[in-house]
């Protein structure tokens, strides 16, 4: 019998669908980033719609963002799972996803947050001075903890369906993934782009964000499926492979962005005038 593919991946027989990695060490952080998730949805939920952020400044907001960032990085050592228990710490699963993850989030915001500004009229107003490239810096954490929940959602949802067919149709299998890419980039912007938050963070068409915008920042999700979901699925993956393939993601997302911006343009015509790269 065959089994479903890919990144070149073996997923599983049809008898054996599954949501989780057989591998147990990579189960154990994919049920740990999505017990987090409700945690850090909670904290963000709370902190917006009881306007609780709006007395913070610079040291308010770090600490914010700290106290959401570090609990992903400090369970594992001080709890870490039985399959990693004794091993060291780049051998571990949950640390390796943790080093991809960062160097994705650190390396989007830092460049790709630019071709957000100028191609879908993202504009922030927080009232800090700590900023890195014209990004406050508690959004590089932000991002990091975001980004664990995303790519966790769509690894477990793609293995179940890889894994549920002797052949997986490729057609519905991309069409799968990318909708999963669209919905991930639309809800963010659905539950952040909120008028009460207007002075704070908001897209300069909203709703052309929602209907355009989420294509051109779904990509992200979609370009890094296939890099995260190969780490550690059937055979141990290096770390020195971990950090490589985190470079190059980052660069095809940088590609993508920019073949938005110089063929199809910003959202917003008005957005994009002045000329010349986002980031320079």
């Amino acid at each position: 019998m065959s089994t479903g593919t890919i990144a070149r991946v073996t997923v599983g027989r049809a008898e054996h669908a599954r949501w989780f990695a057989a591998n147990p060490a990579k189960a154990w952080a994919e049920r740990l980033y999505l017990l987090y998730a409700p945690l850090w949805m909670t904290a963000i939920g709370v902190v917006q719609h009881t306007d609780t952020y709006r007395g913070w400044r610079d040291v308010g907001h770090l600490l914010f963002s700290l106290a959401l960032f570090l609990p992903l990085w400090v369970l594992p050592l001080l709890f870490p799972s039985d399959a990693d228990r004794g091993r060291p710490l780049a051998a571990r699963y949950i640390f390796k996803i943790n080093v991809w993850i960062w160097i994705f989030a650190f390396i989007q915001s830092y460049f790709g947050t630019h071709y957000f500004y100028k191609v879908l009229g993202m504009r922030y107003g927080f009232p800090i001075t700590w900023n890195l490239n014209r990004v406050p810096f508690m959004l590089y954490l932000l991002a990091f903890v975001y980004f664990t929940t995303y790519q966790v959602l769509i690894n477990v949802i793609m293995r179940r369906w890889l894994s549920a067919w002797d052949r997986p149709n490729p057609v519905l299998t991309m069409l799968l993934l990318f909708a999963l890419s669209f919905a991930m980039a639309f809800g963010e912007t659905f539950s952040m782009a909120q008028d009460f938050m207007k002075d704070y963070f908001q897209y300069a068409d909203r709703a052309a964000m929602l209907r355009y915008g989420s294509i051109f920042y779904g990509g992200l999700f979609a370009i890094m499926f296939p890099f995260v979901f190969r780490i550690d699925e059937r055979d141990e993956t290096p770390m020195r492979v971990v950090v490589v393939e985190a470079l190059a993601a980052n660069m095809l997302m940088l590609l993508w962005y920019d073949f938005w911006r110089l063929t199809l343009g910003p959202i917003v015509p008005a957005v994009g005038q002045g000329g010349g790269p986002p980031i320079v």
